[in-house]
């Protein structure tokens, strides 16, 4: 890890794997709040100032809301600046990308997702904040305890024959070297394709000392264990990610294998944004790499106990700056925790949680996975939702910047059917808005079917 002069609190790791970095993290968790404040604002200075001379979408909207990056940033000039949706993401095109990114950040990569509003969007990010994200996935794994000879099982959506039942892909090490800069036993990993019957077969070959996967896939898998005797004897805990983990699912998990469920929340968009606190069961804010607030209707802070919008800014992200993202997802701020560390505290997540698996005309159930980075090269797709009707009818309700040709509905009902483990018929709803649930989540995946 290396400082820049005259300023000891920079977080910068010096190359991939940088167990020196890891232990500036290991302190800087206990820091104040005070101290992470100071942090935060000088990080959001340096990006501010970065936006405002390479990246003209930033600089109109930055000029507008009086901010100066020269002048000490404070909350109410903060939160002039209005909020980024996906839909600036979607129109505003190369002109929120920095005409100059800083060469010790490495070559740009693209990341597409569709995100928990079912909004498909592109964002660019550069190696050095890759490498930064790295860090903050081995601090989970440092935070709770693993036996690192063991082995690691992972179900999640992963393209390549290779991953498919019944074999999956069986590697050597749970990681590249950047994640994990030291020996690991053996990963396996099968593609969320499967169906669950299929998948807690597999687990039990493997046989496996930790599981990670989605929190809907896993409550499921669990109930589906737990009901055909399927024991996984040498299970120390479960890793969750990419989804609301509800309280359902935890006790699920506990009646299947008594095996506690450990949470990652992350977005593709801005990698880890939060990790379950090893003392309890909230979720710390890592404030080290992005600054994250929840607000309310009015834009105002939420305080312990209220509900709001997340907004997030990667603190590292100098080829697409998201400065006040917002995500999609509603938090509860907790209040500070028990544990003692400095980091915010969000003692409930709420958005992007399924609320059933696709059930097959034979009954079985599957993760649905849609292919959603794919739609939007098919056609003007701003936003979608899929909605199992029946045992055989999918509805995609799309929101679109333009009527669909018939040559368009066609191409995506192919696309989609061939996404699914069975050919369903796909019928057509177009709105002008999806909107969320009664409980505020949007969901990506609607099943009306009881089965």
């Amino acid at each position: 890890m290396s400082s820049s002069s005259g300023d000891p609190d920079r977080l910068v790791p010096s190359g991939p794997g940088d167990l020196t970095f890891q232990k500036q993290l290991e302190e800087s968790q206990w820091w104040s709040s005070e101290r992470m404040d100071e942090h935060q604002r000088r990080e959001l200075a340096r990006l501010v100032t970065h936006a405002l001379g390479t990246v003209p979408f930033h600089r109109r909207r930055l000029e507008e809301a009086g901010l100066d990056p020269s002048r000490p940033l404070n909350g109410e000039g903060w939160r002039r600046l209005p909020p980024l949706t996906r839909r600036d993401i979607q129109r505003s095109g190369d002109e929120l990308c920095s005409t100059k990114v800083p060469s010790g950040h490495g070559r740009v990569i693209t990341t597409k997702t569709s995100g928990s509003t079912g909004t498909p969007v592109s964002v660019r990010g550069t190696m050095f904040d890759a490498m930064v994200g790295k860090a903050f996935s081995l601090r989970h794994f440092l935070w709770h305890t693993h036996d690192f000879s063991g082995k690691l099982a992972s179900i999640r959506r992963i393209r390549g024959e290779r991953y498919d039942y019944p074999h999956g892909l069986t590697e050597s090490r749970w990681g590249d070297t950047a994640t994990f800069p030291f020996t690991t036993g053996p990963a396996a990993t099968l593609s969320i394709g499967a169906s669950i019957a299929e998948q807690a077969e597999w687990l039990a070959r493997q046989d496996p000392d930790y599981i990670l996967t989605y929190p809907s896939n896993l409550r499921f898998l669990a109930a589906h264990c737990r009901e055909h005797g399927i024991t996984l004897p040498h299970l120390e805990h479960v890793i969750t990610m990419g989804e609301v983990l509800n309280p359902e699912t935890r006790h699920e998990c506990g009646r299947a294998w008594d095996a506690p469920v450990i949470d990652v929340y992350s977005a593709q968009e801005v990698g880890i944004i939060a990790l379950q606190c090893p003392a309890s069961e909230s979720h710390h804010v890592q404030s080290e790499r992005l600054y994250v607030e929840v607000v309310d209707d009015h834009g105002s802070p939420c305080g312990p106990g209220q509900t709001g919008r997340l907004l997030v800014t990667p603190l590292h992200n100098y080829a697409m700056p998201l400065l006040r993202y917002e995500l999609g997802d509603y938090a509860e701020v907790g209040p500070p925790c028990p544990c003692g560390r400095g980091l915010p505290v969000l003692s409930r997540i709420l958005g992007r949680e399924r609320n059933a698996l696709l059930v097959a005309p034979t009954g079985e159930r599957y993760w649905p996975a849609f292919g959603s980075r794919k739609l939007t090269e098919l056609a003007p797709i701003v936003q979608h939702q899929f909605v199992q009707k029946s045992l055989d009818l999918i509805e995609a309700r799309l929101v679109t910047e333009r009527p669909l040709t018939s040559s368009e509905e066609r191409s995506l009902r192919i696309y989609i059917q061939t996404s699914l483990p069975h050919r369903f018929a796909v019928s057509f709803a177009y709105c002008d808005e999806i909107p969320r649930n009664a409980s505020g989540k949007f969901e990506n995946f609607v099943c009306e079917v009881t089965a």
